[in-house]
């Protein structure tokens, strides 16, 4: 299966299960509120959707259906007990169980996923507001590609995925305790071309939920919690950060070839912060891809004389959107050198960032060419302040 037949691929599993860890545990600046109405804010879900699986390549035409899928969540109301809270419009955090049995399909069996989620408000009416939801997790798919058993499941390569959903969801109170629910949304699988092939599951649905809250709604805490930077509290010096990382991966091209195939990347970003959340840069990056090999000879009957000309080097233009310790990282490169180029020079990263301390911080990374998954990566970084004012 060649990589022009991948799809567009958005998925950074796990990480996301390290914001919900962030965001659930107590913060020290709540500590310093020991006050006796702050509750745990609590909220227990319950959702019935019905949607369909979009045959996006002729190839999936066996697998449309029409099928109800379940959910069950918990989740967590901020309150601004964190400044990112209050910056962010005070959103739900939570984690969801997903099921479905996708129609009943003999070649792809059912689906389940596990994925925090973060809901952000679009609008702020006291009984009805517009969120949109997005998660990102782990699912299981209980059947996958087999070159013998299950050669017609061309969807998925793996048992495991990630799984990705996004969501708008209109929330109405019902008193103070409960909250009904009607959502428009997307479910995504896909393992990010680690095994092949990988066209993934695209599920839109409509759903209907209800909602009770546990305790009663905490009041909001604003700009008294952590006051805006002032004249008065700002130092003087301007900064830079200087980001170095890098990660590895792998790839298993079992729908062409059997074994596995190492891939890996290195970066250096230099960063400036453009506001309270987003900061703005330029970099270059080196990477490396195991299967360019394969790939060259099927198609041009052609051999790299070594591993150097298989690596190749870009430079990119990097956004930064940051939420407490977690931080979402947007690349759009060109690549300056490399024998093999795939789909052409331009490509795109998506990541996920969790700064371990003041220096280091790890990273899942998915790299992708014009919207299709081409690798993911795992790694540790180092990021160095420069005053430069």
């Amino acid at each position: 299966m060649e990589k022009s037949q991948r799809i567009n691929n958005k998925i950074i599993p796990g990480l996301w299960l390290a914001l919900f860890l962030l965001c659930w545990s107590p913060h020290k600046s709540v500590a310093q509120f020991k006050h006796k109405k702050i509750t745990s804010n609590l909220i227990v879900n319950g959702k019935i959707s019905y949607g369909f699986l979009i045959p996006h390549h002729i190839e999936m035409e066996i697998f449309n259906a029409h099928f109800p899928a379940y959910e069950f969540s918990i989740s967590k109301a901020t309150y601004g007990g964190s400044r990112w809270e209050y910056m962010y419009n005070y959103p739900i955090i939570g984690i969801a169980y997903w099921y479905s049995d996708l129609g009943r399909s003999p070649y792809l069996g059912n689906a389940h996923a596990v994925t925090p989620y973060i809901e952000f408000p679009l609008t702020y009416g006291k009984q009805t507001r517009l969120y949109f939801r997005t998660a990102v997790g782990l699912g299981y798919l209980t059947k996958h590609f087999d070159r013998i058993e299950n050669y017609k499941n061309i969807a998925i390569g793996s048992h495991w995925n990630a799984a990705v959903s996004f969501q708008l969801d209109l929330k109405q109170k019902i008193g103070e305790r409960f909250l009904f629910a009607f959502a428009i949304g997307l479910n995504h699988f896909s393992n990010g071309s680690m095994k092949t092939p990988n066209f993934g599951i695209n599920i839109p649905s409509v759903s209907a939920s209800l909602s009770y809250r546990l305790s009663k709604e905490n009041p909001y805490f604003k700009k008294k919690l952590l006051p805006e930077l002032s004249p008065f509290y700002f130092d003087g010096k301007k900064t830079i950060d200087l980001n170095i990382a890098g990660g590895l991966g792998y790839k298993n091209m079992n729908a062409e070839r059997e074994g596995k195939f190492m891939v890996g990347q290195a970066f250096a970003n230099i960063m400036r912060s453009i506001s309270y959340k987003s900061r703005i840069g330029l970099g270059l990056e080196a990477s490396y891809d195991g299967t360019d090999e394969v790939i060259m000879y099927q198609k041009y009957n052609e051999k790299p004389d070594n591993n150097f000309q298989l690596t190749k080097t870009g430079v990119e233009v990097v956004y930064e959107l940051n939420m407490s310790r977690v931080s979402f990282i947007g690349n759009l490169g060109y690549y300056l050198s490399g024998k093999y180029k795939g789909d052409g020079n331009i490509y795109e990263k998506i990541g996920i960032w969790y700064q371990l301390n003041n220096e280091f911080f790890a990273h899942l990374t998915l790299k992708a060419h014009a919207g299709r998954a081409d690798f993911l990566t795992l790694g540790i970084g180092y990021k160095i302040e420069l005053v430069y004012y």
